[in-house]
């Protein structure tokens, strides 16, 4: 079984995620490497950003628990 370390940096660090509630982000090497009002905003500045990037992309809710 592959553990995606990106996925488990996600699940479990809400502090680090909190000042982008409600938007999209790219993480990569547990990093956030881009974010925007949508999937696709975060997908290309992750790209700009860390150009061999394969970046996880997650929505992070506003005002809820998390629930994965």
């Amino acid at each position: 079984m592959v553990v995606d370390e990106d996925f488990l940096w996600y699940a479990s660090s809400p502090r680090e995620l909190e000042k982008y509630c409600g938007m999209h982000v790219a993480i990569w090497k547990k990093h956030v490497v881009g974010y925007g009002r949508t999937a696709k905003e975060a997908y290309e500045m992750a790209k700009r950003n860390e150009p061999e990037s394969d970046p996880l992309l997650a929505y992070i809710p506003e005002d809820e628990a998390m629930i994965l």
